[in-house]
């Protein structure tokens, strides 16, 4: 094999990995819930990172598939109403001892713009398989990824919160949202 060939080789490797590398973009991440005495939400700001695919089902948006995602959302970037609600939500996912929330794409089935994206949830050390409803919108920036699910704070040995006394209590559920635009 002569020099010029290995140099073509090894170019053409070298495109075939940038054209898989993953595309990172910001996801507004919003956690909400119910209470004794009123509903809350608190919001953060994550990442989530795509792979594109280089032959599977096509995605909205990624003609070729996706390989692999991931969301990675920091646990102390959530925002509260108030301070007092942001700490109470630190506590009880024990931010310290497990500052994110990651969420890995292992499968997923797609119908027009909606998906179904099966993977992992991991939250405070638990990972457990959680199904997320996905709609896909292509547009002139990337594409637009939004999808939201209820989630048991039990499934991930987690407690509600009470304070006061027990005199708020923090209902069983929580809905996870997420929604950002990935790059293209």
């Amino acid at each position: 094999m002569t020099r010029q060939a290995v140099v073509v080789g090894v170019a053409f490797a070298l495109l075939q990995c940038a054209s898989a590398a993953a595309q990172s973009s910001n996801v507004e991440f919003t956690v909400s819930g119910s209470s004794t005495v009123r509903n809350w939400t608190c919001t953060a700001l994550g990442v989530i990172a795509v792979t594109p695919a280089t032959a599977a089902t096509p995605v909205p948006g990624f003609a070729n598939g996706v390989q692999g995602a991931t969301v990675t959302v920091p646990l102390k970037a959530f925002k509260c109403p108030n301070d007092e609600m942001t700490q109470h939500l630190n506590e009880a996912m024990r931010s310290g001892e497990f500052p994110e929330i990651v969420y890995r794409l292992e499968k997923y089935d797609v119908a027009g713009a909606q998906a179904q994206a099966t993977g992992t949830m991991t939250i405070t050390g638990v990972s457990k398989p959680v199904t997320v409803p996905v709609t896909l919108t292509p547009s002139d920036k990337g594409v637009q990824v939004e999808g939201n699910t209820r989630l048991e704070f039990a499934t991930f040995n987690l407690e509600p919160p009470t304070v006061f006394l027990g005199m708020l209590k923090v209902g069983p559920q929580i809905r996870i949202s997420f929604k950002g635009t990935i790059a293209r």
